[in-house]
């Protein structure tokens, strides 16, 4: 099922139909906008969702034209994560036709995280169209349309969506877009196999040690770790004022690394960054306050630069390799296996960058697993107390510092099990990390449970991550 619904960027970018706000879609009128059901339901817990799940289930199949069982359905999944079930429920409801705000906010989003983002814009523009403009379903659109524009490199587009009031998140990002000349992320291979190696310079098997790679930003030779945490490539603003990148736009933001505090961000664009035979054009680039907190790289490699490839984290061969997005380079990927099928894992985005795919921990199935690669601890898991709590897990506090570490019995995604480890604590700076996407956050799994797996493919096509297969 999650193959299936998942869908392909490249042809979604052709048919986004919001690349201008000319471009309406025929739809219903409506005499009213309803919203969702007037029932208020505010789990706190994983285990308060989980014993919803049987009895929703249970009425939306014993009566599947009832869209108040169906509607209430796709929500108890959605907030379990099980989003491609959640986008298939809840699509006869969500169209570009419906006058449900609900319907059409869940079945937006939900395309969304899938990678769907031409049937995400064109159910964000239905609901800008019926929003009261400065109401908060009118910045809802807003942003989803912004999103939408950016996951597909549509800066162009994004110029003809009004100025949201207190879409959190998108304000600054939509004003990047709008001043952005030009198209982004060009891409310039070097040699006629389009493929490019970016080695790792360090040894990544040392606690706390992360992919350290060279690259070349408008002539200057930068050293940046990899982290899939991160959104656009994060430059140190000493180098990002050095080099002389024009600043479009400012944002204020605040990190694990900047011990929760908020910094301002200069958001640029970078003419030219090579990595090994492949060059890209027009690059957004975050400054960051990075050098000054005791950062010792120049900044970071980040998700929106590996979205631009199909991208393998090769630890074993000590690289990054960068392939064209296409079914050929993907048949080579597959080819490097061998005769051993790779382990599959589909995983979903939310925000601009933050990938989360299914796993198990201490034995449950289910959790929710954010993939970011940047954690820079000896340990491969981070955990939210909310987890701490459902798990019965104990607390360690580490003295001097404001973390805990609990123990873990067992963890890994789905078909890439791995034994007992540790979770650090109190490491999210945002406030309900666990609810803050409408989904439950579990866990962060990270570079320490990676590296050893020898290596892994992104593939934002299909929304998959490949990782070698065990042996007969």
């Amino acid at each position: 099922m999650r193959k299936q619904i998942a869908q392909t960027t490249a042809i979604l970018v052709s048919v986004l139909c919001v690349t201008t706000m000319a471009c309406r879609l025929d739809s219903t009128p409506c005499d009213e906008l309803s919203d969702i059901d007037a029932e208020e339901w505010n789990p706190r817990l994983r285990g308060d969702v989980e014993a919803a799940l049987t009895a929703r289930q249970t009425a939306f199949e014993s009566e599947p034209g009832n869209d108040g069982a169906r509607r209430a359905y796709a929500e108890v999944l959605f907030k379990l994560g099980d989003i491609w079930e959640a986008d298939e429920v809840i699509a006869p409801l969500g169209t570009t036709t419906t006058c449900h705000a609900g319907d059409l906010r869940l079945a937006a989003r939900t395309a969304y995280l899938l990678g769907d983002y031409g049937r995400s814009a064109s159910l964000n523009e239905r609901l800008l169209e019926l929003a009261d403009e400065g109401s908060d379903l009118h910045d809802q659109a807003i942003r989803g349309l912004t999103l939408a524009h950016y996951q597909t490199n549509d800066f162009a587009g994004a110029r003809e969506l009004p100025t949201p009031t207190e879409a959190e998140g998108s304000a600054s990002l939509l004003a990047l877009m709008q001043a952005f000349e030009g198209e982004p992320y060009g891409i310039e291979w070097a040699g006629d196999e389009r493929i490019a190696h970016l080695p790792m310079t360090n040894d990544i098997t040392q606690p706390g040690a992360l992919p350290l790679v060279t690259l070349v930003i408008n002539g200057e030779a930068v050293e940046l770790i990899l982290d899939t945490g991160g959104d656009r490539l994060y430059l140190d603003k000493g180098i990002y004022e050095r080099i002389g990148l024009p600043t479009l736009a400012n944002r204020e933001a605040r990190y694990a690394y900047t011990g929760g505090e908020t910094v301002e961000e200069p958001l640029g664009v970078a003419a030219t960054v090579t990595m090994g035979d492949v060059t890209l054009s027009n690059v957004p680039v975050i400054g960051a306050t990075w050098k000054a907190l005791g950062q010792t790289s120049d900044g970071v490699l980040t998700t929106q630069i590996l979205k631009q490839f199909l991208t393998t984290v090769d630890y074993e061969n000590r690289r990054i390799t960068f392939r064209e997005r296409n079914a050929e380079a993907l048949a080579e990927v597959m080819a490097t296996f061998g005769d051993t099928p790779p382990v599959e894992a589909p995983f979903y985005m939310t925000n601009t960058h933050l990938m989360f795919a299914k796993g198990r921990l201490n034995g449950h199935e289910g959790m929710n697993f954010f993939l970011d690669s940047g954690l820079a601890a000896s340990m491969p898991l981070v955990t939210v107390d909310e987890t701490v709590e459902f798990l019965g897990l104990e607390k360690n506090e580490i003295q001097g510092t404001a973390y805990y570490w609990s123990p873990i019995e067992s963890h890994g995604l789905d078909d890439l099990p791995g034994g007992p480890a540790q979770a650090l604590g109190n490491v999210f700076v945002e406030d309900d990390f666990f609810w803050r996407f409408g989904f439950m956050a579990d866990v962060l799994i990270s570079h320490q449970y990676l590296w050893p797996k020898g290596s892994w493919t992104i593939d934002f096509d299909n929304m998959n991550y490949y990782f070698p297969g065990e042996g007969p």
